[in-house]
Order: structure tokens, then C-alpha cells, then sequence
């Protein structure tokens, strides 16, 4: 046994040996918005917490939102690499783009500030979302255009669904309001969510098919989620993004080893990806996220439909309260299930004008950075815009 084992070490490190001695050092960063006018904003949100991006400038142009996902920042729509940055393209495209951070997320000058790490994604939506909308609306005197990929298209559909806090008793209570659902539908130009899941249901089968069907699985869920319980009572965050940035900083080769490996199945179909976007897609925009976002989605994992913090409302069902013109953007490999977002999402959406686009071959994340986006994803998302926002 004890021959065996070393056997099996010593083949594991040669392996990976070899992999190291093939995979080769990323290409440096390039600068990508040279020639656009740019500047860093702040928005402050009803609640107090001051918000922080980037815009590159379009005096004019339709204003467009950037709204990232789960444990990122608004980075990911802006890497420092050719044919791999949308908030560029629109803005070559005359778009005003925002590139949002919600609380607590960003880097340099752009972090938004936290607000105390107590927040929900719920928050995002009932104040973050709200801030966004009304202070583009108010800077450009246009309705903004909404994108948000993975999360950042879930806190779109709270947001369109009315979420909202109301004080009682010297705390907040949440709530999903009619009639705050249409006036916000009215302030927003269009949505497009970009491999954002309105639901958890997955087919059996497969690594988030097992998740969501296997007893065992869901047991191990539910001992994450007493663990994030706890780290919300503490007041901690939850801190990944940040620590393996600094690693993929220091360490590129190693970063561009294991971004093309499957250990990047919660991040994109690692077969779609090159090792430069990838590594830096690592370095800058991964970020913290609130013990509360963590447990609103892994209970969403174990129960299936998409619910609030409280589980007061269920989202899932919700979503036939927008109205707004809606693009559903997915891909055949995208761990939110391309199914699920077409069944409970573009099917239930009561938009008038919505749409549904699946690409082959296409995971979570390379949706926004993967092969050939500048030539297949970007321009689906453009050309959709110009023809469904009203001037």
C-alpha cells in the first residue's frame, strides 16, 4: 500500500511537472479603452453606502449598466486584454457604459464601500439596483440599458420584481412591492441577462444536477449554509476573489496552469478560454461577498426556486411581474442550465419584446471573456439593443 502510494505521488507531481514546463507565461496586459474618454463615479444609495465605477464617457450615446456577478466586480466586463473587453466594445459602439461595483466589490479607485458586510443580494437589489438606474438616469436624462451577468441579471430580476426594504421596529424588513415592480420596469430601457439563472433546477446529471438532486449533496449544503449562519452573525465576509487575485498576481504561470484546467467549472467552460484572459480575469476581478449572498444562493441550490434572504418571496415565481424588453443570453456548457433560464426565464418574463440566445460550446463566465466573444456574443448583445431600446 505504502509502494503504491508513493508510486501514485510521484506520478501525480510529474504530471503536473510536465503541465508546468508546458504551459507558458501570460502575454503582458494591455491597456484596451485608449482613445475613450473615461472618468470614476459615485452614487450614493438610499441607505448610505456610497457606490463606485467606471464610465467610459459617450456624451449621448444610450446609457448601458454593467452589473457583475457572484464573488466578481466590475472588472470582469473591462480586462485588459484585446477582443475580450465588452464595456470597450460598446463604448467603440457609441453606448455610454457604466461599469457598476456593488457594495463592498472593485479595486483602486472604484471600490464601493461596503455598508458593514451585512447585506443580502436582496440589498443589491432594493438599493444598489435603485441607485444605478436613478443616478444614470439623472447624469445622462436617458433611461439606462441593464446588463448583468450571472448574479448581476438575478439582482435585475429583484430589482423589476419591486424588492424593497421598509424600516420597522429599528430594522428593515424586506418586501416585494406591485406597485414599486412597475414603476421601476418604466425606468428601465431594457435588460439582458447574461447566464443568469432565475431558478436552480437542473436535469439529473452531471456535477449542479447532482447538487441539486442528491440527498448527500444537499446535505452538505445545509452544513455550508449553519457555517455562513455563523459568519453572518460575526459580521465576516466571505473572502475568496481577493486572495486568489493576489496569488494569480504573484504567481502567473501557476494562475494560467489551473485556469485551464476543469478546476475552473464554476467560472467557464475552461475549454473555451485562453490562458491570458483567464489569468486575468483571475488577477482583477474576483472580489468578497457577504455571508448573506452566500446562503440566499446555496438555499436557492437545495430548494430550487430563487427566493429572498428571508424566504419571505420567491423570485421564480416573480418573474412574470417584468415587463421590460429582455434579452436571455446562455450557452450549451453554462452551469446555470441553458433549460432552466429558457423555462423560468425568458417563458415566464411577461415582456413583449424578449429573446433567447443559446451559443454552442459556451460555459458561465466565457460568455463574457471566452473565444470568439468580439465576433459571436458582443455583437448579439449591441445589435439586440439598437433594435429594441426605444431612442
Amino acid at each position: 500500500m505504502r509502494k503504491l502510494l508513493i508510486t501514485g505521488t510521484a506520478a501525480a507531481a510529474s504530471a503536473l511537472a510536465l503541465r508546468w514546463s508546458r504551459t507558458p507565461m501570460p502575454a503582458p496586459e494591455e491597456e484596451q479603452g485608449t482613445g475613450l474618454p473615461r472618468e470614476i463615479w459615485e452614487i450614493s444609495t438610499a441607505d448610505g453606502v456610497v457606490l463606485r465605477g467606471k464610465r467610459y464617457v459617450a456624451d449621448g450615446g444610450r446609457p448601458v449598466i454593467l452589473a457583475h456577478g457572484f464573488e466578481g466586480n466590475g472588472n470582469e466586463f473591462d480586462l485588459p486584454r484585446p477582443g475580450r473587453n465588452l464595456a470597450v466594445f460598446l463604448a467603440r459602439g457609441g453606448f455610454d457604459v457604466w461599469i457598476a461595483n456593488f457594495r463592498g466589490n472593485g479595486r483602486g479607485s472604484s471600490v464601493s464601500d461596503s455598508g458593514g458586510w451585512g447585506h443580502s443580494i436582496d440589498h443589491l437589489a432594493a438599493y444598489d439596483a435603485d441607485a444605478l438606474v436613478r443616478g444614470v438616469s439623472e447624469a445622462t436624462g436617458r433611461k439606462p440599458a441593464w446588463i448583468g451577468h450571472s448574479m448581476g441579471g438575478m439582482v435585475l430580476f429583484c430589482y423589476l420584481q419591486g424588492a424593497t426594504f421598509e424600516e420597522s421596529r429599528g430594522h428593515g424588513v424586506f418586501r416585494a412591492d406591485a406597485g414599486l415592480a412597475a414603476e421601476r420596469n418604466s425606468m428601465v430601457a431594457a435588460g439582458v441577462a447574461v447566464g443568469s439563472p432565475p431558478a436552480f433546477h437542473w436535469e439529473k446529471g452531471g456535477f449542479f444536477g447532482f447538487l441539486s438532486n442528491s440527498a448527500v449533496a444537499k446535505a452538505g449544503l445545509r452544513g455550508m449554509m449553519a457555517g455562513l449562519r455563523l459568519m453572518e452573525r460575526r459580521g465576516k465576509r466571505v473572502s475568496l476573489g481577493v486572495p486568489v487575485g493576489r496569488w494569480a498576481q504573484r504567481h502567473p504561470r501557476g494562475a494560467a496552469m489551473v485556469a485551464l484546467s476543469p478546476a475552473g467549472i464554476l467560472l467557464y467552460n475552461w475549454r473555451n478560454v485562453e490562458a491570458d484572459a483567464a489569468v486575468s480575469l483571475l488577477r482583477w476581478a474576483g472580489d468578497d461577498v457577504s455571508p448573506a449572498m452566500a446562503r440566499q444562493l446555496v438555499f436557492g441550490l437545495i430548494n430550487g426556486d430563487y427566493l429572498s434572504h428571508d424566504r419571505s418571496y420567491n423570485y421564480t415565481d416573480g418573474m412574470e411581474r417584468i415587463t421590460v424588453p429582455m434579452l436571455f443570453v446562455t450557452g450549451t456548457e453554462d452551469f446555470a442550465s441553458h433549460e432552466c433560464i429558457r423555462r423560468y426565464g425568458y417563458e415566464r418574463v411577461s415582456s413583449t419584446r424578449k429573446d433567447f440566445i443559446c451559443f454552442p460550446g459556451y460555459g458561465h463566465t466565457d460568455l463574457v471573456m471566452g473565444k470568439g466573444v468580439e465576433e459571436k456574443v458582443y455583437p448579439a448583445i449591441s445589435a439586440w439593443l439598437d433594435q429594441n431600446v426605444l431612442a
